[in-house]
């Protein structure tokens, strides 16, 4: 009797939602973890290197950071949709909020010599 009654309250809890995963959260989730693994390749090269790793990797390191903050954009707008699902673009601004703050201090150590 107990076990009815469980089922069917489970039943009744079930609610559909026109809620969906936004095109732009999911867009600035790949972008933060292509960078994060783009830094993370680029880290490793350059260490391998022994910090010697030429033009070719700060490019890469820039173009990464116009990822990020083109990330973090994407995001900020996915969040300011209505009736979505949030996942993706918390996940998209925490990845490239971060890396944002990685390269900029990584930037301002570079500069300062």
């Amino acid at each position: 009797m107990w076990k009815i009654r469980m089922w069917k309250k489970n039943r009744e809890m079930i609610h559909f939602s026109g809620r969906r995963h936004t095109r732009l959260g999911v867009t600035s989730a790949v972008i933060g973890i292509v960078n994060v693994l783009g830094f993370t390749t680029v880290s490793i090269l350059s260490g391998t290197s022994h910090g010697n790793g030429g033009i070719y990797l700060g490019i890469i390191g820039l173009l990464l950071f116009g990822f990020a903050i083109y990330g973090f954009y994407l995001s900020y707008k996915a969040l300011k949709e209505k009736d979505v699902f949030y996942r993706f673009p918390m996940i998209g601004i925490s990845l490239n909020g971060l890396m944002i703050i990685i390269f900029l201090i990584l930037y301002i150590i570079g500069f300062g010599g």
